[in-house]
C-alpha cells in the first residue's frame, strides 16, 4: 500500500491526484463533476485511477476536499431543524447582531438575513447556568421530553441545542441530548458545546444550527462515499479536509460538518504553505481561480493566517478556518450590463451546468472563459481533449450581449470582460494584504486553479508584484494539497481573564483538558508520541475590544503554566496587534484572555516529489504551435502570433520571454509581455517582471 489519493470536487471538474509514497511519482486526472450527485464523480475518479494501474490494494489513504457543506449553506439546502434554547431566549436568532454590512447608509435599506431556524421551530426549556457555569436553576427534564416528543410528532429530522453559558459547563446540554435520544432515537442532534465551546451566544447558536442542519446531508454523503470505497474493495483510511487546513476522520465530519465549510479551498493553501516552508519563497499570496470564484490567501513566513470565526454567505460561523477572502470572479463568471449599460462581471456564475457558452451545454450568457477563448488566450480543448470549446459560440454571445449594446468590437468587449474580472481579483488581494498592513509588492503571487494562470500576470501588474510561481499541477493544486496535509484536532475553551487578575491554576487545568483531548483523538487515529505534536494558543484582546487575536503559546514540555509564560505571550500579542493593525496599546490598555486552546497535529510521512524530468535541451522542443492572441503592447492592440509551449517539455533553467502561452492538461498559463519565465528542477514555473529585481 503505497499510494495516497487526493480527490477535490469542484463546481466544474473533480480533480484527482495520486502520489506514490515510495517513489515520489504522481498520477493526475480530471473528471467532470456531477453537481446533482457529487459522490458519482468521486467514484469515477477512483475507477479512472484503477484504469491507470493503481489497484485498490495499493491505496494507503484517501483524502477528500468537498464543497457539499458550503453549497448547502449558500443555496439554503440544509435540513429543516428545531432549536432548543434557555427560557427567555427564544428570539436569539431574531435579535442577531446590530452590525450592518456596507456603508452607514445601508442601515436604511438593509434587511436581516433569513433565520437559520424559523421562530415557530424554536422551543424554550427552563434551567439556568450563570456566567461561571454554576447552576442557578436545575434543568426541567420533563419539559425537554415534551419538546422532543413534539418535534418527533411533527417530523423535524434534526434538533440543535444551545443553552445560555453552556460553554462554561456542558452538563445541561449533555442531559438534553440524552433525553432527545431517548425519546426520538432517529433524530440528528448536536449541542453547542460539541460544535464550538466558546462564548458569544448568537454566533455559537448560528454555528450549532447550521451544523445540525448539515448533519443529515453530510452523513448521507459520507456514508455513500464510504460504501463506494468498500464496493471497489478499497479498504483504507478515509479523511476529509477541514476549514482549518487539517484532515479529520469521516465520523467526525458526520458529527461536525460545519468544520468542512471551506474544505476544498483550504487544501490549496496547504499546498502553497508547503512550498513556502521548504523554499526561499516564504511569503506568498495565493490565487485560486476556479469556475465560480477566486479564493485568495496571504501566507507569511510559511504560515497562513488563521481565524476563529468567519462568514459564509450572510452567516457568521465560529469554527477554526484559514483566513481567506473570496471574490465572485471565476472562469464561469457571467458578464452582464446594468440598466445604465455599465459592464459588470460576476458574481453569478454559469457553473458546470450549463457552463460557459463555448462548452456547448446550453450556456447563453458570456463568461470570462468565453472572453479568453475569443482572444486566443486558451486552446480550443481542455482536460486532454475531454472538453472541446466552440469559439464561434463565444463570439456570438459576447457580440449579442455585450459588444453590440456598448458599440464595441467583439475583441474590445472580451478584453473589457477580462480586465474587469482581473480588477475584481486585485481588489480581493488588497483585502488580504494592504488592508491588513502588508505590502503585496513584498510577496510572490502563487496562482492555481483552472483559470488562475490566465489572470496571474495581469493581477501582478495591477499590484506591482514582481514575481509569480506556478505549481506543477495548477489545476489540481487543491487535490495535491490534500496529500500534503496532516491530521488535525482543535480544542478550545472560553475563559475570560484580565491580565491584572490571572488565575494561573485554572489556566493550567484548562490547558491540560484541551491538550489531553487532542492527544486522545490522535492516538485513537493510530498516532504515537513520535508522530504527533500539540500546538497551544491563547486568544487575546484589549479590554473593551469586541474581537480577539490568536497567539501561539510556548508551553514547556512538562505542560506547566506559569505567570511568566503568560506575560511573555501577552508581549507577543502586542506585537501581533501592531503587525495586523499598525498600532498597539501596550502600557496603555489592559489585555484580556478570551479563549485558550490546543491544536493536535498527527504528522503523516512527508511526501517528497521526484525531480522534474525533462529530456528537452532546447525551448524549440517544447513548442507545439502558435496561437493568434489578442495582445496590447507598445500602445497598440491586435492579434499577434504567440508561441504555445507544452509545460512538460520546457527545459529546466532556460529563460524565455512573453507573450507566450504555456498549456497543460489541467490549466493554461499566459505569460504576458514584459514578463520572463523559466522552469526550475521541481517543475515550478518562476516568472519575473522585466526590470523588477
Amino acid at each position: 500500500m503505497s499510494w495516497r489519493i487526493g480527490i477535490d470536487i469542484g463546481g466544474t471538474f473533480t480533480d484527482v491526484v495520486a502520489f506514490n509514497e515510495k517513489t515520489g511519482s504522481r498520477k493526475a486526472l480530471k473528471v467532470r463533476s456531477t453537481p446533482k450527485n457529487p459522490s458519482e464523480s468521486f467514484l469515477n475518479g477512483i475507477q479512472s485511477l484503477r484504469e491507470m494501474g493503481i489497484q485498490s490494494s495499493d491505496i494507503s489513504m484517501v483524502m477528500h476536499g468537498t464543497t457539499v457543506a458550503t453549497n448547502a449553506i449558500l443555496e439554503s439546502k440544509y435540513s429543516e431543524m428545531g432549536l432548543i434554547v434557555t427560557s427567555g431566549y427564544r428570539e436569539m436568532l431574531e435579535c442577531a447582531r446590530q452590525t450592518v454590512p456596507g456603508d452607514f447608509g445601508d442601515i436604511v435599506t438593509w434587511i436581516k438575513p433569513p433565520r437559520v431556524v424559523p421562530l415557530e421551530l424554536v422551543r424554550e426549556v427552563p434551567g439556568r447556568l450563570d456566567y461561571k457555569g454554576d447552576e442557578i436553576r436545575p434543568l426541567d427534564e420533563e419539559a425537554v421530553r415534551e419538546v422532543a416528543r413534539e418535534f418527533k410528532e411533527i417530523g423535524v429530522p434534526a434538533i440543535a441545542v444551545s443553552l445560555l453559558n453552556s460553554y462554561r459547563n456542558p452538563s445541561h446540554e449533555e442531559k438534553v441530548r440524552e433525553i432527545i435520544k431517548d425519546e426520538y432515537p432517529s433524530c440528528y442532534v448536536s449541542i453547542s458545546t460539541d460544535v464550538i465551546r466558546e462564548y458569544r451566544e448568537y454566533e455559537r447558536t448560528v454555528s450549532t444550527c447550521l451544523n445540525t442542519g448539515l448533519m443529515p446531508l453530510l452523513s448521507s454523503y459520507v456514508e455513500k462515499l464510504t460504501e463506494q470505497l468498500e464496493n471497489t474493495q478499497t479498504r483504507t483510511h478515509f479523511y476529509i479536509m477541514q476549514s482549518s487546513g487539517g484532515l479529520t476522520d469521516s465520523e467526525t465530519i458526520k458529527r461536525q460538518p460545519i468544520s468542512a465549510v471551506l474544505s476544498g479551498p483550504a487544501a490549496g493553501v496547504v499546498s502553497a504553505a508547503s512550498l513556502a516552508k521548504t523554499s526561499d519563497f516564504s511569503n506568498l499570496i495565493t490565487l485560486d481561480m476556479g469556475g465560480t470564484s477566486t479564493d485568495i490567501c496571504l501566507i507569511e513566513n510559511g504560515e497562513p493566517k488563521m481565524l476563529t470565526e468567519g462568514q459564509i454567505d450572510v452567516y457568521n460561523i465560529k469554527t477554526p478556518m484559514v483566513d481567506m477572502t473570496t471574490v465572485g470572479a471565476g472562469g464561469g463568471s457571467i458578464a452582464w450590463l446594468t440598466a445604465g449599460n455599465s459592464l459588470r462581471v460576476g458574481p453569478e456564475s454559469a457553473g458546470s451546468e450549463p457552463g460557459p457558452a463555448c462548452y456547448g451545454f446550453g450556456g447563453e450568457q458570456p463568461t470570462i472563459t468565453d472572453a479568453h477563448l475569443v482572444l486566443g488566450r486558451i486552446p480550443t480543448s481542455l482536460a486532454d481533449g475531454s472538453v472541446v470549446l466552440n469559439r464561434e459560440a463565444s463570439r456570438k454571445v459576447i457580440e449579442e450581449k455585450i459588444a453590440v449594446p456598448l458599440k464595441l468590437t467583439v475583441e474590445e468587449a472580451a478584453e473589457g470582460i477580462i480586465q474587469i474580472g482581473t480588477e475584481n481579483i486585485a481588489r480581493g488581494i488588497n483585502v488580504v494584504s494592504i488592508s491588513r498592513g502588508q505590502d503585496p509588492r513584498m510577496f510572490t503571487l502563487y496562482p492555481y486553479g483552472g483559470a488562475g494562470g490566465l489572470h496571474a500576470c495581469r493581477s501582478a501588474d495591477i499590484l506591482k508584484i514582481k514575481r509569480i510561481i506556478v505549481p506543477l499541477l495548477p489545476g489540481l493544486t487543491s487535490a495535491e494539497g490534500l496529500l500534503l496535509t496532516d491530521i488535525r484536532a482543535d480544542e478550545v475553551i472560553t475563559d475570560v481573564q484580565r491580565e491584572d487578575d490571572l488565575d494561573i491554576e485554572k489556566l493550567q487545568s484548562e490547558f491540560k483538558i484541551v491538550c489531553e483531548k487532542s492527544v486522545n483523538y490522535l492516538k485513537n487515529e493510530g498516532f504515537n508520541e513520535e508522530n504527533l505534536k500539540i500546538l497551544c494558543f491563547i486568544d487575546f484582546r484589549y479590554w473593551g475590544q469586541a474581537f480577539e487575536i490568536r497567539v501561539p503559546v510556548d508551553l514547556p514540555s512538562n505542560g506547566e503554566v506559569s505567570e511568566r509564560m503568560i506575560r511573555e505571550t501577552i508581549n507577543k500579542f502586542h506585537r501581533f496587534h501592531l503587525d495586523r493593525y499598525g498600532y498597539s496599546y501596550e502600557n496603555k490598555e489592559l489585555v484580556e484572555i478570551v479563549n485558550i486552546g490546543a491544536t493536535g497535529v498527527g504528522v503523516l510521512n512527508p511526501l517528497r516529489p521526484a525531480d522534474f524530468n525533462c529530456n528537452s535541451r532546447d525551448l524549440k522542443d517544447a513548442l507545439v504551435g502558435e496561437n493568434k492572441m489578442y495582445v496590447t503592447q507598445n500602445g497598440e492592440s491586435g492579434f499577434y502570433p504567440v508561441p504555445v509551449y507544452d509545460r512538460y517539455k520546457i527545459p529546466v533553467n532556460k529563460s524565455f520571454e512573453g507573450p507566450a502561452i504555456i498549456q497543460q492538461f489541467d490549466s493554461t498559463f499566459v505569460l504576458e509581455p514584459e514578463w520572463t519565465a523559466q522552469v526550475d528542477n521541481l517543475g515550478y514555473i518562476i516568472c519575473e517582471k522585466k526590470g523588477g529585481k
